[in-house]
């Protein structure tokens, strides 16, 4: 029996580029159909990314912040009785993270506005107009008039829609009705000094904003608050602001929130994204094995007698199994290398200028979009692009290979 030898890497590499570079011309049709497909999933992933953080960055910026402290069941009765108390208590934690860049306090209930001979019912939120610029963008959003200016009691900010569904203009006066503490229904009477305009038509359609010392004093809950939102620095850090306050506020008297948990739309959305990318990946990767998968097989066929000979001169049937897996792995690797430098080159040729679907803008808007998409390259897309290829090669190469060890010497070495 002859000796068999271990073989190097070095050379099992040059067997398989040999390999590879027999058929040149069936090697650059399966490289170039494998880099259109990393390429497009490349890019589809990209826009993904894009639209994603989009819609985090103007839905938190929006309205709700990254997350929000009540009173244990306030988000779920929307009862002022259910208020924090002692809302300096949480305040004074503020100071020791460095991951929030800003808080503000709101006072939150439903109530009814009346302009003119037309009412609506609507959420009034009372915040501190300074405070809240640094937490939310909604100062930036109003289209006609002024933000609510600090000491001015009466002052009025109205959604967009609302205004419009009460007939009211900047200066009319308008009256809003909501219920206090005891149940007593109580009425003021406010000015219009700004409207506010974000696209969410959750927010433009329901929205009333006033001041939050005018609410305390009107509603009568002294210094007493029912939200305190936090914007952090980055989005990655919502979850360690979270278990901070966690640790630090009784879980009896407070409910900590997240941005994912205050809109279960938002919430659906992302998900929603995430099985889009996982379906795009998936048909994507299958492609690509079943490409592979075709071109070692016929690659397996046209070599039967090649590896005949080297098995019956003493090679290992490991050594060819090691040899032919080889090759559909690098086949891959080039080809996913080439694809994804190809898709990250469109990405950075049109990440600055994005990709203008104003035609949209409309539906985009209702999720929190803009209707110019940014798509951005991101280290865990790149990994699971490239992961998910070298496991196809690997899937496309394990049967070829396999196959070529159960050859029958006697049928691969007989004369055609």
């Amino acid at each position: 029996m002859a000796e068999s030898y271990r073989l190097s890497l070095l050379t099992y590499l040059q067997l398989a580029s040999r390999n590879l570079l027999r058929n040149r011309r069936r090697t650059l049709i399966t490289l170039l159909t494998m880099s259109f497909g990393i390429a497009t999933l490349t890019l589809l992933s990209a826009l993904n990314d894009g639209w994603l953080s989009q819609m985090k960055t103007n839905f938190i910026l929006s309205y709700t912040g990254h997350l929000q402290i009540h009173a244990k069941g306030f988000e779920a009765s929307q009862n002022l009785n259910d208020r924090i108390l002692e809302p300096e208590e949480i305040s004074r934690l503020m100071q020791g993270y460095p991951e929030i860049v800003g808080w503000t306090q709101r006072i939150r209930t439903s109530g009814l506005a009346s302009a003119g001979g037309s009412s609506a019912g609507l959420q009034i939120m009372a915040t501190d107009p300074e405070q809240e610029t640094w937490v939310t963008s909604m100062d930036q959003r109003v289209t006609e008039g002024v933000w609510l200016r600090p000491g001015m009691s009466h002052d009025l900010v109205l959604g967009h829609t609302v205004a419009q569904n009460l007939g009211a203009e900047l200066g009319d006066r308008v009256i809003l009705m909501v219920q206090r503490l005891n149940g007593e229904m109580t009425s003021e009477v406010f000015f219009l000094r700004g409207i506010l305009e974000t696209g969410a038509p959750q927010i433009d359609r329901s929205l009333a904003l006033i001041t939050l010392n005018s609410a305390q004093q009107w509603l009568q809950m002294e210094d007493s608050v029912t939200d305190i939102v936090i914007r952090a620095d980055n989005h990655d850090n919502t979850g360690t602001l979270y278990r901070l306050f966690a640790q630090q506020l009784s879980e009896r008297k407070y409910e900590i929130m997240q941005w994912l948990e205050l809109d279960p739309m938002v919430k659906q959305w992302l998900e929603f994204s995430d099985a889009y990318g996982f379906v795009v990946l998936l048909v994507v990767i299958i492609l690509v094995l079943i490409e592979i998968l075709n071109t070692m097989l016929i690659s397996l066929h046209e070599r039967q007698k090649e590896l005949g000979v080297i098995v019956a001169i003493g090679t290992k049937r490991s050594q060819v199994f090691s040899m032919l897996l080889l090759e559909a792995v690098m086949l891959i690797f080039i080809g996913a290398i080439l694809g994804y430098m190809a898709g990250s080159s469109i990405v950075y040729a049109v990440a600055d200028r994005g990709i203008n679907l104003t035609h949209f803008a409309n539906a985009f808007e209702f999720f929190y979009m803009d209707p110019i998409i940014h798509p951005q390259l991101t280290l865990g897309s790149a990994v699971k692009i490239l992961g998910a290829t070298l496991i196809a090669a690997l899937l496309a190469g394990i049967y070829p290979a396999w196959r070529a060890t159960h050859l029958s010497l006697s049928q691969a070495l007989r004369i055609q």
